[in-house]
């Protein structure tokens, strides 16, 4: 009741933000043109050279080269500023410039204190975002130019009002703060059932909410802040989406216990092909650290592919014997890639509305709560399992000890036997008896009707069917037979036999050789073997 409360309680929450971050920006009473130009190799020096046209949309995807936006400006009577943003959330590689038109050249707008970051935005915010300032009646020029090596770019520019950018920037902090505070708080709730039961799973799970953490750091601009130049910062963004793939699919094992059901898949091949491909990806980045950018975005877009596949073979392998598992698996994928899906085509096609990067972080979350519930929920399953194995195994234990226990007073009650027989073979008129004799003295001296009916409870609760079956199915067999064949079924000896009914081995020879007869066994066909069928 409490969980499906929860849920109810953050579903509500999020179609809210949803709904927030839906409504349109006020559009602005002025008038102003957009127009660009792609992969023009001309620099701002070469403004005038440049071809500007109209456009319907500038989402582009994986784009490669330089991009221009120009916006043509004419303000009304009143002094005004405005913001020029765009949902480009994976580039940082802007320059803002104004025409100026005493010498007909672009000036850069010196808005930031690092020039060497080529960042000249605004506000450090995720979106890029620049601020315009206009004189009453002033007719201006400005110039965006950005270049891409291989990412994807979103870059449809708008004008704002400074209120409608206002607004913005507190819808977009709501979401950043209920993304960021459930990731720290799942996290949390992920260490903490780590170290209660020490499940592998849990530490992979962090791992990989670690790795995610790190990325949105990376992509919402909060690594910036550490005032790090872009290259290395698009190096640990890169490095941390290798540490989430390898989380994930080291979860993804785990969590369908492909090691158990699939040994060699997950050792030869999985655990291989991990160390490989991240590994060389890894070192190949490094070595060459200034260039291997641009080709990243590529490779690891390929290789995205390749990591889907593996999961969907890993949740192929393990569909028979992990249905439970699989079916909380997909529950909690689905709906992450849903969400994901949603936003990618929501970035190209701008077909629902609010920002594409909201639906991503929608299914982050759902996803973070589904596999933290099922988590949960299985590992109990397995410790009450557990549970009851151990008291099991405790149980058998102790019954294997009275076993053992009863077997020692046997054997030792036999050598009383054998003292007693002595005496009484030594007494005038008495002779060895025959093998049935032994048996019942057996019977009346050393084991009573009591102990027999003890030993036999014991022996029962290891081998419930053993003596009902046998008797049901040759119901010929005597008392003494049974006891016999008892001790075979247990796995005493011939020797030991011997020496617990105190005759000799040749009578306990000629005893088996009857039991055989009655039990109409085949001589191809071992007794105590056919015994292990009871």
């Amino acid at each position: 009741m409490k969980n499906r409360l929860f849920y109810t309680h953050f579903s509500l929450l999020l179609f809210a933000l949803l709904l927030s971050s839906c409504t349109k920006e006020e559009t602005v009473n002025i008038d102003y043109t957009f127009t660009a130009t792609l992969n023009n190799k001309a620099d701002a020096n070469d403004f005038n050279t440049v071809d500007f046209k109209e456009f319907e949309n500038l989402n582009l995807g994986f784009y490669k080269g330089n991009l221009w936006i120009k916006l043509e400006v004419n303000n009304g009577n009143k002094a005004n500023s405005y913001m020029i943003i765009n949902n480009d959330n994976f580039n940082r590689k802007y320059a803002f410039y104004k025409l100026d038109t005493f010498s007909n050249s672009l000036k850069l707008v010196k808005q930031t204190t690092d020039l060497t970051k080529r960042d000249y935005r605004t506000f450090n915010f995720p979106n890029p975002n620049f601020k315009i300032d206009l004189a009453p009646q002033e007719q201006a020029t400005f110039v965006l130019l950005t270049s891409s090596d291989g990412r994807t770019i979103n870059a449809t520019p708008q004008l704002i009002s400074m209120e409608s950018y206002s607004a913005f920037i507190s819808k977009t902090m709501i979401w950043s703060v209920t993304f960021m505070g459930l990731i720290v708080f799942l996290l949390i709730v992920n260490i903490y059932q780590w170290k209660l039961h020490k499940q592998k799973i849990h530490l992979y799970y962090i791992f990989y909410m670690l790795a995610t953490f790190l990325m949105y750091l990376g992509f919402e601009g909060y690594l910036y802040s550490l005032g790090l130049k872009i290259i290395i910062i698009d190096h640990v963004i890169f490095i941390a989406v290798r540490l989430w793939i390898l989380c994930l699919i080291l979860f993804t094992t785990k969590f369908l216990d492909t090691k158990a059901v699939a040994p060699k898949y997950f050792n030869k091949f999985i655990l291989w092909l991990l160390f490989i491909v991240l590994g060389g990806t890894t070192i190949y980045q490094l070595i060459f650290f200034n260039s291997s950018i641009a080709h990243l975005h590529y490779f690891d877009n390929t290789l995205s592919f390749l990591w889907l596949g593996i999961i969907l073979i890993t949740i192929l392998v393990s569909a028979k014997s992990r249905k439970l598992e699989l079916r909380y698996y997909l529950i909690s994928l689905s709906l992450f890639l849903l969400f994901i899906t949603l936003g990618l085509i929501n970035g190209h096609f701008q077909i629902f509305p609010g920002n594409p990067f909201i639906y991503i972080k929608i299914g982050t979350m759902v996803e973070f709560i589904g596999f933290t519930y099922f988590m949960t929920v299985l590992i109990k399953r397995k410790l009450d399992r557990g549970e009851n194995l151990d008291n099991e195994i405790e149980k058998t234990k102790n019954l294997k000890k009275e076993l053992e226990a009863n077997k020692d007073k046997l054997i030792h009650t036999s050598k009383e036997l054998k003292e007693k027989e002595a005496a009484l073979s030594n007494k005038k008129g008495i002779e060895k008896t025959d093998v049935i004799g032994i048996l019942k003295l057996l019977e009346n001296s050393l084991s009573t009707d009591e102990e027999w009916e003890e030993f036999k409870l014991k022996f029962t609760a290891l081998n419930p069917n053993f003596l009902e079956q046998l008797s049901k199915k040759h119901p010929d067999l005597t008392k003494s037979e049974i006891r016999l064949l008892t001790l075979i079924k247990i796995g005493y000896t011939q020797k030991e036999i011997a020496d617990i009914l105190s005759i000799a081995p040749d009578s306990v020879k000629k005893s088996r050789s009857r039991a055989r007869k009655k039990l109409k066994l085949q001589k191809s066909v071992s007794l105590s073997k056919y015994l292990s069928k009871f």
